[in-house]
């Protein structure tokens, strides 16, 4: 299955095979794989809380080879650290923060299935390791992946339509531990207004970082 396959099968139901990552000349035509990833920005545009970001295609394209080559890696098993960093040690190209956040995820979002099937076969592999190291870069599309200590966060929260983004999946997943940072709390508190007590644990977790009030003396 060439990459362009991989996408187009992983966009239609998720379910995917892959050739062994020693397969030379499998990821195919890039142009085909460019067009299956601006139809995915025009379809998810539709329904983004507000004007989406710009799709940068060199940094959607990076994020689909990186799920495609991890994928692989999932698969056959058999492979060291040093192929891991071979196979996935290619860098993001740069972006505005939004733009690269949005387009990594035209693919990314997938990325916690591929976690679990990764931790179900050892929670000790190396792939997971270097799994949970991409959780914790892209935190837009990790939410809901345990033991993951978000980094650069700030760049989603400097974006109004990420955030609401960010927080919808929080409050979907019930992945509670994102709260932890300040503005994702704030638009939490904001987004489920009223209805917050029909979450009893982020209800809990908001009131913690609420601060005291002030004492007054006379």
């Amino acid at each position: 299955m060439s990459l362009a396959s991989f996408v187009a099968t992983l966009l239609e139901h998720g379910r995917v095979q892959v050739p062994p990552p020693d397969q030379k000349n499998v990821e195919g035509d890039a142009d085909e794989v460019r067009g299956l990833l601006g139809d995915r920005g025009q379809a998810l545009a539709l329904s983004f809380p507000g004007d989406p970001p710009p799709v940068d295609m060199a940094v959607a394209l990076w994020a689909a080879r990186q799920l495609y080559r991890a994928s692989q890696l999932a698969v056959y098993r058999e492979l060291d650290a040093l192929a891991i960093d071979r196979l996935l040690g290619e860098p993001c190209p740069a972006a505005p923060a939004a733009a690269r956040y949005w387009s990594a995820d035209l693919t990314f979002v997938f990325l916690p299935d591929l976690i679990l099937l990764a931790r179900s076969a050892s929670e000790n592999d190396p792939l997971l390791g270097r799994l949970r190291e991409l959780a914790a870069d892209w935190p837009l599309s990790s939410v809901g992946v345990k033991d993951v200590n978000p980094r650069t966060v700030e760049e989603i929260t400097g974006n109004a339509g990420l955030l609401r983004l960010y927080v919808d999946r929080i409050v979907a997943k019930k992945d509670w531990s994102r709260l932890k940072d300040s503005s994702v709390a704030a638009a939490a508190r904001r987004s489920l207004g009223a209805h917050l007590a029909e979450w009893p644990e982020a209800a809990r977790l908001l009131e913690s970082q609420q601060p005291p009030p002030r004492s007054t003396t006379a």
